[in-house]
């Protein structure tokens, strides 16, 4: 089912959805709307599991780690769930979070 809606948006991003066929429109604002939600819904979790709101810094996120700020069982549920929103396995989240770590 979907329902029609009407918004206002700042010129530039007028701009931006004019350059879009029209009848691909919707499907882009779902798209980006839906984003946004994985994204807010990440950033909720982390900040249950006690990460602050930090630029991406994996060495910084490392030492966090390594200091303790953060408990392996915290660090293992945000993994969980982060794995959980974007679908993916928990293995496959882990992997890439220590890859982007070591990097």
């Amino acid at each position: 089912m979907s329902r029609r809606v009407t918004i206002s948006v700042p010129d530039d991003v007028a701009e931006q959805l004019d350059k879009i066929p029209a009848r691909q429109v919707s499907a882009y604002v779902t798209e980006a709307l839906r984003r946004r939600q994985v994204a807010d819904d990440l950033r909720a979790v982390l900040r249950a599991a006690g990460h602050g709101e930090f630029p991406y810094d994996p060495v910084g996120s490392a030492q966090r780690l390594a200091a303790r700020q953060v408990t392996p069982e915290l660090r293992e549920a945000a993994i969980a769930r982060i794995a959980e929103l974007l679908d993916r396995p928990t293995d496959d989240v882990r992997a890439e979070l220590e890859r982007r770590a070591a990097a």
